[in-house]
Formats: structure tokens, sequence, C-alpha cells
């Protein structure tokens, strides 16, 4: 790692949606990057003041002004660009963006879907053309097709800890399966949206289902698991809104005439985490959100229900990190050529 470090030069960043929770998770983990320079942090709110002051025990190295998002037009020094904001906002600049030759990372929705999937998903208008110019990656699951010429759609949170727990049974997932996932993430997934179900005092104390059926990660997997491993599954997603400021657990559940063999399931995700950096298998237990919190780390329990023809997968993440922020980081080292685990 230290070989790689001395002889690699800065990487020059920009960010876009800077004040968002993602934005600063974003640069507090990029602050600890020996690599990432960053030049530019853009909002549509808070311009003129300093970023160091809107974030409690941040010390960079230099004092960065916040600027309007769209003054990231003037910079011609960029090497990478990290996009944090809201679905549609990138997309809405995209074709001016570009002509910065700079690589873009983007961690809203906007490029995740192919076009027909967007189009019924996303109330933005995409330009048929631009999706060619991005790739989906998860890095522990195809990291391989990385492509240095083009840009990253990072995946969603929901999508990162269901696809995680999903991926390494490939094998035996039927061509065509519906498969059930209670899912949970903290308030903090829901972004600083201002609305009252996501306010202290209706949260605190509460469980909630929302978007049951039409939530916009299901297609995300689905999308995945079709083009990784010509599965066409199908995710019955039913999202869970907990009293807690950040974490997702993600319980999946297959059900089968025949039986399963946990210790089989067990053996066959170590087996395909073996390289892994951030994913880990647990021993006869289930995965707790506090193990994750604050960590690029994904934990995972198995357990085979006692008839033997019920499966259960728990899969837990940081929604800010895992989920957005520092899978970012990830696949900006994946791009640059760079250890996964840089600065993580």
């Amino acid at each position: 790692m230290h070989d790689t470090v001395t002889i690699m030069k800065n990487i020059n960043i920009g960010i876009i949606g800077i004040t968002g929770y993602t934005g600063i998770e974003l640069i507090k983990t990029l602050n600890n990057h020996p690599l990432a320079n960053i030049v530019f942090v853009g909002a549509n709110t808070n311009y003129g003041s300093y970023i160091n002051d809107h974030i409690a025990n941040l010390k960079l190295t230099k004092r960065l002004r916040i600027k309007k998002n769209i003054e990231i037009l003037k910079n011609n020094n960029l090497d990478l660009i990290f996009s944090c904001l809201p679905n549609g906002g990138l997309v809405s600049i995209y074709n001016r963006l570009k002509k910065l030759d700079a690589k873009i990372i983007d961690l809203s929705g906007d490029f995740r879907l192919n076009q027909k999937s967007h189009n019924k998903w996303y109330e933005s208008k995409r330009n048929k053309n631009t999706f060619k110019d991005f790739h989906y990656i998860l890095p522990e699951i195809n990291k391989a097709r990385i492509n240095k010429n083009k840009n990253i759609s990072n995946p969603g949170c929901y999508a990162t800890s269901i696809l995680l727990g999903l991926s390494p049974i490939n094998k035996i997932l039927k061509k065509s399966e519906n498969i059930i996932v209670d899912t949970k993430s903290g308030i903090s997934g829901a972004g600083k949206s201002g609305k009252l179900e996501h306010s202290f005092t209706e949260c605190n104390e509460n469980l909630s289902t929302y978007n049951v059926g039409s939530h916009r990660h299901a297609p995300e997997i689905e999308q995945l698991l079709n083009r990784e491993f010509k599965k066409n599954v199908n995710v019955i997603m039913v999202p869970h809104l907990l009293p807690i400021k950040r974490g997702i657990m993600s319980n999946i559940y297959i059900l089968r005439n025949t039986t399963f063999n946990e210790k089989n399931i067990i053996n066959e995700f170590k087996k395909y985490y073996s390289k892994s950096n951030f994913v880990k298998i647990l021993d006869n237990r289930l995965p707790e959100i506090k193990e994750v919190q604050n960590t690029n780390y994904c934990y995972i329990g198995i357990k085979v229900l006692p008839n033997n023809k019920s499966l259960l997968i728990s899969c837990v993440i940081d929604n800010l990190l895992k989920g957005a922020a520092s899978q970012a980081i990830q696949n900006m080292n994946l791009l640059f050529g760079l250890e996964e685990n840089l600065g993580l």
C-alpha cells in the first residue's frame, strides 16, 4: 500500500451537494484518505460559509468555502466529481458537467437503472444516450467490470445490504424466484427531507412501513441479479423506518419445498467473500446494526429455520457509509487503481 501511495499523485476532487447527510459523511471520510485533495465543495444552501463550520470536529488541512453547485463548472483541474445531489439533480446538469473531463461518481439514483426502468421509477427525464456513460459497481460483486473510461453509479443503501446477502447464493437461486425482504433503515436514510413523518417526534418510539411494493431499490436489485447471474428474481421488499439515526438491517427470506443445509450455505458465503475487506460472515449468530455503525463493513448472519425449508439471511450495514459515502470512496479507489481499502 505504501508503494502505491508514493507513486500515485493526489486526486483533485470536487463534491456537489455537500451539506446533505451523504455529502457530510463523504468529506469526513475523504479527510482521512492520503490521496484525496478536495478543491471544490458546492451546495444549494449555505454557500459563502465554510464547510468546517457546519461539521463538528472536522479538522481539514485547509478551510473550504462552500460555493454554489453550478460553480463547479469553473474548475478545469478536477480528476473526480462526487455528486451527492438528490435524485434528478445530476441529470439536469450532466451534459455541462461532463465537459470538465473529470470522472463522476453519482450517489443518487439518476444512472442506476436502464432507460425503461428509469422512466418507470424516476420522475427525472434522462437522455437515453447518457446511460452508457455510467456503470453500476458494487465492489464485492462486480468490481471486475470496472471500466476506467466510464463514470460510476454508486449503489443504493437498501440495494447494497440486500445484494450482498443474495449474491453468494446465486447458484441455488431458481431462474425465477420470489424473495421476501424485511428491511429497516435509520431515519438518516430519508435525508434532510423536512417532512413531518421524519421528525424526531413522529419517529421516536415508533416503527412504520413505507413504499411497500414501490421502493426504487427493488428494481435496482432485480436488475443486477439478472445482469450478473441471469436470474429473474422478484424482490418483495417491505421497508421500515427505525427510530435510530443510522444503519440498515435487511432480513432476506427464501422459502422452498426442499431443505437447506445451513453449514453448506455459510461455507458458500465465506468462500464468496474470502477476499473481501469489508464483508464479515458470522458463525452461529445473527448480526446487530450497532456492530457496523460508522464503518464500511457489512455483517451477515445465516439461519435455516427449524423446518429446514426456510432460509434467513440477515445483513447489516451503515446506510450513510457502506450504503453511500464510504462505498463511493471504495469505488474511487478501484477507479484510480488504488488499494480497495485505502483511507477506509
